[in-house]
């Protein structure tokens, strides 16, 4: 018996889920993804900066799932029938749905997306033609890769050293199991000269007098802002959300989907806060979700997911840092020039971890 798989998204989650899982006979695997291109997100802050050009950190998806690829939209998913409905009029039931589709972005006028080729090269227009004296980096609130703020802060501090340069953070304080990566990310911000100010909930934006202001009251001016916008799942999946978080709710040690024995949620789409969402965690809940699936058709052990999640983060000036967490602990190194290194290799393995070459 054939075991059919719906992958909806072909982002990195998917994509693993799906390369992995189509080595084995008993399944057929399909993905769901509108996207021609498939974009290295993590690269922003490369691109962005001028660290790196864009061609590199794109390609077309025929190219990473081949036959597995419809190139379709999907408008709604029923659970209960366990059928998904595409923006095309189709149907497509499944044995297995694993739902990696990733999170839609808030758009504010002025503010390219992180998180996309087209808000890369925006920022990076942004940034190369910046020429006054005040930078402000920040975030709203739930982030994808919370290091990458300060990854942006402490690389646009080498590039304009004259400049000030402010990171905002509506974190007051850094859960316990953060509190490795906040200091040792908090105490390169001292070295380098970045103001970082904590507990700044972001509640409105006047581009045209470039003005940031918070909950409290607190205004802050800048000349080149960049500022990652909120994140909420796409409306097709308004059936499934979590009302506090706006993202699918899971089993934390299952990826399940309010246990649903055959319904997945990894990656960004997920409501799984803490580790932080990155693009390492959705790669080890990609590798778990599979072993899952495999157990279960072939009737082996059931598994527990650890929420592990690992990566190097820039921290200027071609030295970085690595930092480790899962669902107990955590632990930072550096910084490092091997972590600078290592952060550099892997964007060039990316490609690789996709096809389930390796990790």
């Amino acid at each position: 018996m054939t075991n059919k798989v719906i992958i909806i998204g072909g982002g990195n989650a998917g994509t693993i889920v799906a390369n992995k899982l189509s080595k084995y006979k008993e399944v057929e695997v399909k993905v769901i993804e509108p996207s021609e291109y498939h974009y290295y997100q993590p690269a922003t802050i490369d691109i962005a900066v001028g660290l790196d050009e864009e061609n590199k950190f794109v390609k077309h998806n025929s190219e990473l799932l081949d036959d597995k690829w419809i190139k379709a939209s999907v408008s709604k998913v029923d659970v209960e029938n366990h059928q998904v409905f595409l923006n095309n009029g189709n149907k497509i039931e499944y044995d297995y749905l694993v739902i990696a589709a990733g999170v839609k972005n808030k758009k504010i006028e002025g503010f390219p997306s992180w998180h996309n080729i087209e808000g890369a090269k925006e920022m990076r227009n942004l940034v190369s033609n910046f020429n006054g004296k005040r930078i402000v980096v920040g975030y709203f609130g739930t982030i994808k890769c919370p290091a990458a703020p300060f990854e942006l802060s402490f690389l646009l501090k080498q590039k304009y050293p004259t400049a000030e340069v402010t990171l905002v953070n509506p974190v007051s304080q850094p859960p316990e199991i953060q509190k490795p990566m906040a200091e040792i990310l908090g105490k390169r911000a001292k070295e380098l000269g970045v103001k970082v100010i904590r507990g700044f909930k972001i509640t409105n934006i006047d581009n045209k007098n470039k003005i940031i202001e918070s909950e409290a009251g607190d205004k802050i001016n800048y000349d080149l802002g960049l500022i990652d916008t909120p994140i909420f799942a796409g409306e097709e999946f308004s059936n499934l959300v979590d009302n506090k978080t706006n993202l699918i709710s899971v089993d934390k040690e299952t990826l399940r989907y309010n246990n649903y024995d055959n319904v997945f949620a990894i990656g960004d789409i997920t409501n799984i806060l803490i580790p932080p969402k990155t693009g390492s965690l959705a790669h080890f809940e990609a590798n778990y979700v599979t072993k899952t699936i495999i157990n279960s058709i072939f009737g082996y052990e059931k598994l527990k997911f650890k929420g592990d999640a690992m990566c190097a983060v820039y921290n200027g000036f071609d030295i970085g840092s690595f930092i480790y967490m899962n669902y107990s602990k955590s632990f930072a190194l550096g910084p490092s020039s091997i972590f600078f290194t290592t952060k550099k290799i892997f964007g060039n393995l990316y490609w690789q971890t996709l096809l389930g070459k390796i990790l």
